[in-house]
Formats: structure tokens, sequence, C-alpha cells
């Protein structure tokens, strides 16, 4: 709600996106990466504090008010408050009473009993063994001021029969009916009270502790001490008694001898205020609403459980649900009775509705934030990228909450009062246990069983919206329960709260005006502002440290009391009204009232009670309790992965987004060229012409490849590719011969003369193989020749050369095209561009080839079109200038859209994008588009990300746009983010949605290689580097560089490439140029020497579809995944080869 009462000021309702670099942003990604890699240890804390919680409250509630605990709530309304008394409220009896202190806390000393019974005798008259059934029938009309006669006294008594003239009292004095002789006589006086508890009046009342003491102090569920004697008269408002009472008090006053102080020194009690004591079962009214509103709640919660198509185990989140709602709510009353907050004004039906109409709120956020997040990625990333999204946006939700709740407590009913603090209590307990059992159990649902993507379910659901008007009843219906419109679902929790609170205050209402409530406000809004009618506070003329004011006392009354009074005086009704006036207090003589340690302790009796009888039992009972949940859990993921140890039985403490791993042994010298397979096969050359083949997935796949003959000797080398099989390896010499390897049986194919150029050709692949087709490889010049090589074991001499081109050939990507009908085959396409800066499009028709020329218009005509890059997956094109990036559908040629102000250089942009899905119109839409490149003018990587300015819309790519269509969202009204890198180096775009790069530490750039020894002699400088350097220095160089990561999103992370293996065989470094993409997540680097992976998240490589993945350094089982399954972002460009033309 805070979001939409911050729209003036933002212009949108949404709740802002924190920076990954925020410190609260990273608080929470961090805490949900740690909480997530250890499962168990967090949910036995939240088990721990769920029994802390729960243990101690059938020690600290009761329905015995007598006994130092809490009451418990029950299914009735009670109330003690206020009330307006110019809104014509007539009392219904008025309510008189006397309080005799002694010592401080002394109250139960012999004396003060003694002192309390003359002073009671004086008032009422003679009270000894008082029965006043006795004179039943005796009672007459009397005058005003007429002194009454004890049978007279006792005829007017309610057991007497209810009339205007009945009373009735509570004294503590009872406990020993008013006799003198036996309080003398008592031997153990705190005993007798504490026996006599349950004792009751002639008009059954019981005598309790809360009305017949003040300042009382417990142990052991007993009252040991109390401050005050509190003699009560209630009486009729024509009764002579509460007249005789008044004359009495006065006649005391005037006495001479008294061995006791009065306040008031007169003896006349002017202040009073009205009361309204209620006791009101739930009516049917509420028994209605109440269903109503949990049945629309349930509802709710599994309608949200449907729309959840990718988690599985719905039994397990409803169990955890309920389990964290029980342990919050219980744990509220648990904090609640501690701080002596009397919870039992409202119903005890009321209490857990707050807290799951909030709570599921946060629990649904937190879960659609882990379902959005790439299912390929760990386990410990995605609940840490869920909960840094979700953690700020739930602890602003939290505090805006509390802050409302504090701001109604100041203006509601006290009993509705003290169920907004129970609630704030509740909401932060709830919070806490989000972080703490909810995180560990949903990271321990998405390791198990993989929350499977929504995707499927998305299109599905659009191809339906497809179909339908975008204005449909039912569009608007999805759109409100997506949190799409004004008024959502979104703000639904914090409303129901307002809305609960008020009809609670409706249920005190009829009792208290509109202008009441409006002036507590104001008052709290003005501190200088008076409330009205407010309750008067008794003042004495001298401070006598009273251990409870009476306005205290009088609302910590219980409803028990309060139902037995009602019967007495409106039977058949739920309240009354009573004129309640401030005590008469009486100090006795030589008495010390100076506040000792022995007064009203802090916290609620019982809470000291249980710290000092069961602190043992408590401890005890939460280590079963934690080690029996342990054991249980072993027991459950008994057959899980140990996220806490790796494969040789070593503790595995951490768990980064990125990993690196060097591929050894290394090179004797630097690396120059790599290339990739999607199949995780990396090779490499390095200047001391050995070439190296590594297999990521196996092992002993990897070896040397050596040249045999001088026929067979490959350098210089000008290209090589691997094919998408990772079966062969095609190297192209500067002689122009083409030799082939086969890595599965490691030995050399077919080879040949196939030209004589001594540049790198702009294209070297294989093609993409057909179904029982013979591998061949493509080739185009820079002369505009293409060759086709179809290649066998016995020979290479079907080769079939075509001129498709005229001019030089710059750049050329080569990439296959999805059929547009079920029936069809994918297609192979070549685009090439010329030093003209035409762009063709040859396309393979059988075996034969047709080019076409794409007409391109650019913003400016100097523009010049330096670099293509093909997009096959959503058959767009890029043609890159030094400033623009234009987008171009393939099958129509049509310009769909440019991108102006880049300040790139063309040759380093790439690009990545989500998966194309149907949008509105029926075309296919993206959810995100990316450009990353290097500026022209720092050379800093810049990634700038284009998506909807709506969440949910898609960004159409038709040619041209629908105008009839205003759903679908437009190149021109994407939302621009843009994100920039402080640092230059090498960089490599991933299908996963984020750029992979390598630089040197910023504190590591100070030194330079003009620091070291050099040699004159190139070879003999490179050995030095790794034999002559000091060991620690070389540590420090090794350790200046470092791989860094930049998602879609702007996340921004980092990891030392020194790695874990090779470190004594590495050589210095100066430059690292040479990267080469392997799979979806991870980039071949050539350190020097050496090969090292660095790898984001957890890799499964396309070669392996539903084998399992790779995770360098740690082994890992495999999960379900495949393209289907997660939002995947493609760079459309084929195999990656990073080539150097130094010959060598």
């Amino acid at each position: 709600m805070i979001w939409y009462f911050l729209y003036p000021f933002r212009g949108t309702t949404e709740p802002p996106s924190l920076s990954p670099a925020h410190p609260l942003r990273r608080s929470f990604t961090r805490y949900g990466r740690e909480a997530s890699r250890h499962p168990v240890i967090t949910i036995l804390i939240s088990v721990a504090l769920a029994t802390c919680l729960i243990y101690p409250f059938p020690f600290l509630y009761t329905n015995n008010f007598t006994n130092g605990a809490s009451n418990l709530p029950h299914h009735v309304w009670t109330a003690a408050q206020p009330v307006q008394e110019n809104i014509g409220t007539e009392p219904d009896v008025v309510m008189r009473s006397i309080w005799v202190h002694g010592s401080y806390m002394k109250a139960l000393g012999r004396d003060v009993l003694l002192a309390g019974l003359e002073i009671q005798d004086a008032l009422l008259g003679q009270t000894i063994n008082f029965d006043p059934k006795l004179s039943a029938g005796l009672g007459k009309s009397v005058g005003h001021d007429a002194p009454l006669s004890l049978e007279m006294r006792d005829s007017f008594h309610a057991i007497n029969g209810l009339s205007e003239q009945s009373w009735f009292f509570h004294s503590p004095l009872l406990y020993w009916s008013c006799s003198p002789d036996a309080i003398a006589e008592d031997d153990d006086i705190v005993s007798t009270i504490n026996e006599s508890s349950q004792r009751s009046t002639s008009v059954n009342v019981t005598l309790r502790h809360s009305i017949v003491f003040s300042g009382k102090r417990f142990e052991d569920h007993r009252l040991v001490a109390a401050d005050a004697l509190v003699i009560t008269l209630v009486h009729k408002l024509d009764s002579p008694v509460g007249r005789q009472w008044e004359r009495q008090a006065q006649v005391l006053a005037q006495s001479s001898n008294s061995p006791w102080r009065m306040y008031p020194r007169d003896g006349r009690v002017n202040n009073s205020q009205v009361y309204e004591f209620k006791f009101q079962p739930l009516s049917l009214q509420d028994d209605i609403f109440l269903a109503i509103a949990y049945s629309i709640t349930v509802i709710y919660f599994l309608l949200s459980l449907t729309k959840l198509r990718a988690l599985k185990s719905r039994f397990g989140l409803m169990l955890t649900v309920v389990a964290q709602t029980v342990i919050s709510i219980m744990g509220s009353f648990t904090i609640c009775a501690i701080l002596k907050i009397d919870l039992s004004r409202v119903p005890r039906e009321v209490y857990p509705f707050v807290v799951v109409a909030v709570g599921l709120e946060n629990m649904f956020r937190l879960v659609n934030a882990v379902i959005i997040t790439p299912s390929q990625s760990k386990t410990s990333s995605r609940i840490a990228e869920a909960l840094g999204q979700a953690g700020p946006i739930a602890l602003a939700g939290v505090g805006q909450d509390l802050l409302i709740l504090y701001l109604l407590s100041k203006v509601v009913a006290p009993g509705v009062a003290a169920f907004c603090i129970f609630a704030a209590v509740a909401l932060i307990f709830d919070f806490v246990l989000l972080l703490t059992f909810f995180v560990a159990v949903l990271s321990v649902d998405v390791r198990r069983t993989e929350l499977s993507d929504s995707l499927e379910t998305v299109k599905s659901q659009r191809k339906k919206l497809g179909a339908e008007k975008p204005k449909s009843t039912n569009a608007w219906v999805n759109a409100v329960l997506s949190g799409k419109t004004p008024i959502s679902t979104r703000i639904a929790g914090t409303i129901v709260m307002i809305c609960f609170i008020l009809v609670l205050q409706g249920h005190f209402f009829d009792n208290e005006s509109p202008l009441r409530t409006l002036s507590r406000a104001l008052q709290f809004v003005r501190p200088d502002h008076q409330l009205l009618s407010s309750p008067p506070v008794s003042q004495l003329s001298v401070d006598i440290n009273q251990a409870r004011s009476p306005t205290a006392w009088l609302r910590m009354q219980d409803h028990e009391t309060a139902r037995e009074v009602i019967h007495v005086i409106k039977p058949d009704m739920h309240s009354y009204i009573a004129r309640v006036y401030d005590p008469l207090v009486f100090v006795l003589e030589s008495s010390d009232r100076t506040p000792t340690n022995a007064g009203v302790r802090r916290f609620l009796p019982a809470a000291y009670d249980f710290a000092r009888n069961q602190s043992t039992i408590f401890v005890v009972s939460v280590l079963i309790v934690v080690a029996a949940v342990s054991l249980l859990m072993n027991y459950l993921l008994w057959n899980e992965e140990d996220t806490s140890h790796d494969d040789d039985g070593t503790i595995h403490k951490e768990d980064p987004l990125m990993t690196v791993t060097t591929l050894t042994p290394g090179h004797d010298l630097d690396v120059v060229m790599l290339s990739a397979s999607p199949d995780g096969v990396v090779v490499s050359v390095g200047l001391d012409r050995r070439i190296r083949v590594w297999d990521i997935r196996q092992n002993d796949r990897s070896h040397y490849i050596s040249p045999t003959t001088n026929e067979l000797y490959p350098f210089p080398i000008l290209a090589m590719a691997i094919d998408e099989q990772a079966e062969w390896v095609a190297l192209l010499s500067v002689t122009g011969r083409l030799m082939l390897w086969n890595i599965n049986e490691k030995q050399w194919g077919p080879s040949g003369i196939i030209g004589t150029e001594t540049r790198a050709p702009p294209l070297f692949s294989f093609k993409s193989p057909k179904l029982g087709a013979i591998a061949s490889l493509m080739i185009v010049w820079t002369s505009g020749s293409l060759i086709e090589v179809n290649f066998h074991l016995e020979s290479a001499n079907q080769i079939i050369e075509l001129q498709p081109w005229e001019g030089l050939i710059s750049s050329a990507k080569q990439f296959v095209a999805k059929p547009t009908t079920a029936d069809a085959e994918p297609s192979l396409h070549i685009a090439v561009l010329t030093t003209k800066c035409t762009i063709h499009l040859a396309s393979q028709l059988d075996d034969k080839w047709d080019s076409i020329t794409i007409p391109l218009f650019t913003p400016e005509p100097s523009q010049k079109v330096k670099s293509i890059l093909p997009l096959p997956k959503i058959g767009l094109l890029l043609a890159i200038t030094d400033n623009t990036a234009i987008l171009i559908h393939i099958s129509s040629q049509a310009t769909i859209h440019t991108f102006t102000d880049l300040d790139a250089r063309p040759s380093s942009l790439q690009c990545f994008h989500s998966v194309k899905r149907s949008a509105f119109c029926g075309h296919n839409g993206l959810a995100s588009f990316s450009l990353a490149y290097n500026s022209r003018s720092t050379g800093n990587p810049i990634l700038r990300t284009y998506s909807p300015s709506q969440d949910g819309d898609l960004i159409c790519t038709a040619p041209q746009q629908p105008s009839s269509n205003p759903s679908c969202s437009t190149w021109t009204s994407a939302t621009l983010t843009t994100h920039k890198v402080p640092h230059d180096g090498a960089w490599q775009a991933l299908p996963c949605g984020a750029i992979v790069g390598v630089t040197k530490h910023r504190a590591s750039r100070r030194s330079s290689p003009s620091d070291f020894p050099s040699r004159s002699s190139s070879a003999s400088g490179l050995r030095h580097r790794r034999a002559g350097t000091p060991r620690g220095q070389k540590t420090d160089e090794t350790d200046g560089w470092e791989a860094w990561t930049l998602s879609v999103k702007g996340e921004r992370h980092s990891v030392d490439l020194a790695g874990e293996g090779g470190r004594g065989e590495q050589l210095f470094v100066t430059g690292c140029e040479t990267l080469a993409r392997v799979g979806r997540r991870s980039v071949a680097v050539g350190f020097g020497n050496m090969v090292k992976v660095v790898m984001v998240g957890n890799e499964r490589f396309e070669g392996e579809e539903g084998a399992g993945e790779v995770r360098l350094g740690r082994r890992r089982k495999g999960g379900r995944g495949g393209e289907e399954s997660c939002i995947f972002y493609e760079r459309e460009d084929g195999m990656e080869v990073a080539l150097n033309e130094r010959l060598f």
C-alpha cells in the first residue's frame, strides 16, 4: 500500500527494484544463498525457535486468573472502557471502593487486615459473619439521610431481590467471614488467601485476587504479597447503602484518633467516570462473518496453489504454511503473555486471521520469485536471487503494516489496541519464520523436485488469451489476480488487516461516538489536543507510591468477574454501565511507602516461575526436539545430495555463483587459439605448437593431437572448428591443407589441399548435419568463394566450390533456420557482409545455393555496416554500424527497429534474448532483448537490455506492428536498462542471460611488466616467468586476474581467476584475450599457458540432453532440464572460435 501513497512522487505503484549492489538486497541475497546451502541447519534453527515459543504457552496461560498467569481468550467480547457521559447513557450501578495500604507491598499483614476490617465496618456497619439472607423481606422505604440498621441494610442486598436500592460488596476480609478473631488466630494468612481464591460471595461473585487486592506479586502461582486491600461497594443509583457509605466516609475523615491517613482528607470523592463492562459471546452474525472471512482466505490460498503449476509438492507447501502460521500465532501469544498484554478482550477465533491474510502474501511472493528464476541455476542461486528480489519488498510490507498497526492502536478501543499489538508481534515472527523455516523448506523442495519452469503454462495461457478479445472480463480478472491493476492482491493483505481491525472496533463503537474516535486520532497527531471526555486521572495530594494505579487495576479485571457481576445486575444482558468513583485511600500510620524490589515485577509472574522452575526441562526439551527433527531430516533426505561435502569427503565451505577450473596439464607456452563445442569439448593451440583436446564431461577423452608426418603438420594454423557432436576437429593450415582429427578414435582422418589464402577465412565451421548424411565443412574465403567439403574416413576429395557473391567478404555467419511448417526440414543459411557494406543471404535448397541481397537503409547514409549478427531463433538479423544496430526480419527483409546511440565497436557486439513466446497479436514476442558491446570511447563493456514497459507483456517481433492491437508492446515503447562495466578486458555473451569476462584486479593494475626482470631472448624470458619469479610474487601476479559476470538484471559477481589447479605451472600473464564459449553457461579462457573454464551456475551441455549437469570442481546429481523448462537466452552464431591471426 505504501507504493500507492508514494505514487505522486514516484509516478508508479510498482515496488522499487533495488540494484544488485544495494546493501539491503545484497544482504538478503547473501542470506538466501547461505540458508539454501544449509537447509537442515536453517530448519533446525527455526524448530528451536518454534519450540522456545510454543513450550512455555501452557505455563503462561490459564483460565484461573488468580495464579499469576495470563488470561486465555474465550469465545466472548470483553471490555472495561470509559463511556462518554454526554450521549445520554444512564449508569446501571455505582461502584465505590476503598484501598487500604500498609507499608509498601505489605497489605497481607495482620495489622493491615484488621485495620481494613475496622474501616469496612465503619462504612457499611458490622459485617462479621455476613449473611444477608437472614434479613430477607424486612426492607422498606427509608428517608434519604436516615441511618440504617443492620437488618434493614441486609434486606436491601441484591441476594434478597434486585431493586433500585440493591447493593453488594467485595472484600478480601470475607475470606475470614469478616471476623477479627479469625484474622487474629490465623497462623498462615497467605495460605488462607490462596486457598480461598475460589470462594464466592452471597451473590455468587468469586472473590478472585484480581478484585480484592491491588499490586499483587505471585510466585509459583501463589499470591505472596499485595500492596493494597480493595473493598468495593456496588449499588444501584437509589440505594441507601451508597448514601450511608458517603456519610460515614466523611465521619471517618473528621475522626482525630484514627490510626491511618485518608486521601482525600475530607473523605469526599468527587471524581468519577462512566465505564462499560462487557461480556458478550460471539453472535450468529459474528460467526457468519468469521466463516466468510476464513472461507475466502482458504479459497484464495487454494486458488493460488493451483496457479503454481510449476510447484509439485503443494501438500508440503500447505503443511509449511499451516505450521508457520501456528508457530507465529503461538509465539505471539507467548510474547504478549510475558509482556502482560491482555488478549482476553477479543475472541480467540479472531486472532489467526490477520496473520494468515498478511503472511500468505509474502509466502506466495517468494515462491513466485523462485519459480521465475532459471531452473538450470543452482538451488542456492535461485533462492538467493528470489530472496534478494522479494525480501526487501516483504520487509517494506511488514514495516508498513507495523506502522499502520501502531497508528490504529492509538485510536481504537483498548481491546482492539491489544489485538494490534498481537498482530504486530505475529507479523514479526511470521517474517522471521519466512526467512528461516519457509526458505529452508522451499530450498529443499527445489533441490528434490526441481521447481519446473512455468513457461509452457504461460505460453498456453497466452495462446488462449490471444484468441480472446483484449478487454474481455476474464482478461481483466486475470489482470487483477496477477497484480496489474491499480487495486490488486499486492495490497490485499494490508487492506484486509485495516478493515478487519475496523470491524473489531465496531464491537466497541456502540459506546464510543465517532467524535471520540476522531478525537483520539487528533490527539495522536497533535499532542496538545485534549481528548474529549477523557477519564480523569486519580491524583492524591501526597504520592504514596502505589504499586498499581486505580485505573490500571480497573482495566485488568478479568472477564469472568464481569460475567458474574452482569448476572447479578442485568441477568439477561451481556453488559452493564457503572459510574466508578475514585477510591478512598487509607494508609496506616508509621507505614513505609518507599518502593522496594518486592513490588510488582515488569513481566508476567508466571514467566518468572517458568524461568525458575522449568529452565532445565525446557532446555532439555528443546535439545530433544531439535535432535528428533535432525534425525527426521536425515531420514527424509537420506538419498539427497550432501550439499556440505564434496565427493572426496572434504567440507565444501562455499558454493559460489561462479566457479573457475583449470584444465591440466597445460601448455608450455601461451595459448593463442581456442575452439569449443556445446557438448563440453575444448581444443586449444599454444605457442609451443601443441594441440590439446579436453572433454569436460569425460576426462578419459582428453588427449594431445600429435602430428605423425610432415604432411600432417598443421602449423601455422589459420582456423580451427569442432563439429556439433564433438567427434571431429578440423584444422586449416596456412599452406591451405585441411586436416581432420577424430576425437573418439584419437587418430587423423582425411586431409587435403583446399586453398592457398594466407588469411583466416571469415567462415570456417562444420555444417549442421542431417540425419544419416555425411559430415561436411563450410568455408567462406575473403575472395567471395564458398567451399563445401564432404568427407568420410577414406578420402576428402568431395569438394564443392561456388562463387555466390561478388567482392571481398569481411564477415560471414552460418545459421540454421527452423522450419515454418511441421513437415519441413531446417534450412541452412549463410549471411555475409562484403567490404562494400552490402549484406547477402545465401540459402541452400537441396544441393543448390541461392543468394539474395538484403536492402538496408541506415539512418545516416554515411554510416556503413561493419558487422552482422544473425538471430535465427527469432528469425531476425542485426546489421551493426558504429552508432546503430538495425534489426532486420530475415524472411521479409523488412527493417523492424533501429537501436541508436550505441557508440559501439561493431565487431564486439553480441546479443542474447529470452525464448520467443506467442504474443496477443499471434506473432512471436520477447520478454527481454539484450545487446552487449565494447564502447568505442572507453573500450569498456556495456549491456543494454530492452524489456516491455509492463510486466508480463512481450515485445512483438512482427515485421509490422498491427495498429489495431494496442496490447502488443513495441520496440519504441520498450524500457531500456543500461549497465556499464567499469573496466576493459575480453568477455563473452552466454545464452543464460549474462556476459562473462576476465580482467585484472583494480589493485593489481598498478603493477606492470616493467616491474619484473626481463630477458633479451623471448623464449628464455618466458621460461623465466615460471622458474625465476619468487614464489610469493608469483602468487600475487596470478591472483591479479579475476573472472566476472554481469547478468541481464545488472547483478555483478566476480571470482579469482587463479583457480585451484596448475598454479605451480602457471606462467606470468600480461594479457588475456582468447575466449571461447562452452555450452550455455561456460567460457574457456586462454590464461597464459593454461586453459581455464569459467562456469556460471550449473552447466547442462547441449549434447547431454536430460543426461545431467556438470559443475566444475564438484559433481552433482542430474536434474531434469531442457530448453522448454527454462527461460533461456540465445546467441545464435554457431560454435564459438577465438582466432588469433598471429602466424607461428
